[in-house]
């Protein structure tokens, strides 16, 4: 078999290494001017001795795009930013020892080698650009048991060494090993979330393959079982092994979808269901499966532009805060610890001069005095669902309270009836308590009711025990018809000075007075509906709860939680509609 010779370059005889490009292996990256420089060996000169220092090349990074304002255009102040160049690109870092590139050499000259390319190994491309998810897994029973999921999982790439012994023809039978990101959707509660967590969008997905995107090394793993070795040229190389793996970096996947599958309704109709068109189902042809956009780091930070479910989803790390845009125009917000918005202008929720809130049905405010700490959210009973409120808790800190403060005026304006209602509770020791009701005013306090469009009206005040009037001036009663006093014992009237009474007649004892009405109880209030919602508890172990610990009562019907979260728009859109999340309908109603 014929083979390829290249002519060394003679600068005695004006040799040139010749026209062409040629395929090198990288041998050294360190590079002291910042350029991107590479030392690197041909592969297809006859002889070539990968490493050797004699048989290396220097050869210069060609990015696909660069470039910089005009030379002449810069001015002789170096503090001055207009007079200096400005430059801008793409940069990609140099790739790693032993990696295969393509270099070319300007006019055959060995000192003007250019490296443009990286050259892919076979079956060595799972990871790009996103970390590929499968459910062909080498995996050990511990992970088993803590990932406790048949969904497919991000893995590594084959283990090529390990498979010169198995001799697997078919790269796809072989067991890849799974990546530690795995750890960050388990954490985040994303981690059979197809479309928040783990992805296929692999460059092994399909045939011909749909999916694009750029994935960066991630920074070297110096961690204390991090593989070790000598690199560089042999006459050059590191005396100590350094760092040769790497802990994952960020990707950039645009994908434009599988469309051997399709969905069968649209993300804010029907949930998540994919037709197989290979097996002669049927579904929408314009949303493949998982046509998305994504940015996410190696911790799990993520941008999501979701087309397939169309949604866009923004998280952390550890997934706990998040927020998320929907098909039918929800904005969902989560945060494990506070949401906090501020506006040096106008804001509806909070700002430096007002705040305007205004609903267009009812306003809704409890305080449930179920909170106990961080780890305990939700207080209730032993072996129940049922909330026990407390008015304090053991460091006296009251709980439940609302309280509304202004530095003037409070103006309350009711359009129909109001009410107002005190009860009883367990204070902190567990003991039964009435709830009081008390009204302090430094000035004037005044009354007018009865004022009715339709008729005149009533003051009622029944108090079921004592009643005291204690004022430090005068005390007038003045009254348009009758007074009627009523006592069921004794009635004793001591005055400090005259008792002066005036009337026409006056009957100390008889005939017998006119007794007094008797008020009537004033109507109670109806308590807010509530609902149960689905409780999120990421201290629990997922292995055996999913994170899912039943469910919490609320005034509301729909709260997100820390993932994975049930009520995602794209998972149950159908029963998500407006009259489903309405909170004043009833559960015997729904």
């Amino acid at each position: 078999m014929s083979q390829q010779k290249r002519t060394r370059y003679d600068s005695t005889r004006g040799v040139g290494l010749g026209a062409g490009v040629y395929v090198a292996t990288v041998v050294s990256t360190m590079d002291p001017t910042f350029n991107g420089r590479l030392k690197v060996t041909l592969l297809k000169e006859q002889g070539n001795d990968v490493g050797a220092e004699n048989q290396t090349y220097l050869v210069n990074y060609a990015s696909p795009f660069f470039g910089m304002t005009p030379f002449e255009a810069q001015g002789m102040n170096q503090n001055d930013f207009q007079d200096t160049q400005k430059s801008y690109g793409m940069w990609a870092i140099p790739p790693d020892i032993g990696v295969n590139v393509l270099v070319l050499f300007v006019d055959g000259d060995p000192g003007k080698g250019y490296w443009f390319a990286c050259v892919p190994p076979s079956f060595s491309n799972h990871m790009v650009p996103a970390i590929g998810a499968t459910t062909n897994v080498a995996i050990s029973d511990a992970d088993k048991k803590r990932y406790n999921t048949k969904q497919p999982l991000p893995v590594g790439e084959i283990n090529k060494v390990k498979n010169r012994d198995d001799q697997e023809i078919d790269a796809e039978a072989i067991k890849r090993p799974v990546h530690p990101i795995a750890d960050r959707f388990l954490r985040q509660g994303t981690l059979e979330d197809d479309a928040r967590g783990p992805s296929v969008s692999s460059a092994r997905r399909q045939v011909p393959n749909t999916v694009f995107g750029i994935s960066t090394p991630g920074p070297l793993d110096y961690g204390p079982n991090s593989k070790r070795m000598t690199i560089g040229p042999r006459e050059s190389q590191s005396v100590a092994a350094v760092p040769v793996s790497r802990l994952g970096g960020t990707q950039f996947v645009i994908d434009d979808g599988d469309d051997r599958y399709q969905r069968k309704t649209a993300p804010g109709v029907g949930p998540v269901e994919y037709a197989d068109i290979n097996a002669g189902e049927k579904g929408l042809t314009d949303i493949p499966y998982n046509e998305y956009t994504r940015i996410r780091t190696r911790t799990g930070h993520q941008l999501l532009l979701h087309n397939s479910e169309d949604l866009i989803y923004l998280t952390n790390s550890g997934g706990t805060a998040w927020i998320e845009m929907t098909s039918n125009g929800k904005i969902d917000i989560y945060g494990a610890d506070s949401i906090s918005v501020h506006s040096e202008n106008d804001l509806n929720i909070r700002a430096d001069r007002d705040v305007n809130i205004e609903a267009g049905r009812n306003i809704n405010m409890k305080a449930t005095a179920e909170y106990v700490s961080p780890d305990e959210l939700h207080r209730r009973e032993e072996g129940d669902t049922k909330i026990i409120p407390k008015i304090q808790d053991g460091a006296e800190i009251e709980s439940g309270r609302i309280q509304i403060e202004s530095a003037f005026n409070t103006n309350i304006l009711i359009g129909a009836n109001g009410k107002i209602e005190t009860r009883n509770y367990e204070n902190a020791e567990g003991v039964l308590t009435d709830g009081d009701l008390d009204i302090s005013v430094i000035g004037s306090t005044r009354v007018s009711t009865g004022y009715g469009v339709v008729k005149p009206h009533d003051y009622e005040l029944k108090v079921v025990g004592d009643t005291l009037i204690k004022t430090t001036g005068d005390l007038d009663l003045n009254t348009d018809g009758h007074n009627w006093l009523t006592a069921g014992a004794t009635t004793e009237i001591n005055s400090g000075g005259d008792h002066i009474e005036t009337a026409p007649n006056i009957h100390m004892n008889g005939p017998t007075a006119s007794t007094a009405a008797e008020a009537i109880n004033a109507l109670v209030i109806t308590d807010l509906i509530t609902h149960d919602n689905i409780f999120t508890n990421t201290v629990s172990d997922w292995a055996s709860t999913k994170y899912q610990q039943g469910a919490f009562n609320s005034i509301m019907k729909r709260i997100p939680m820390h993932e994975p979260w049930a009520l995602h728009e794209n998972q149950t859109p159908n029963f998500l509609n407006p009259s489903d999340t309405d909170r004043e309908i009833p559960k015997s109603e729904e």
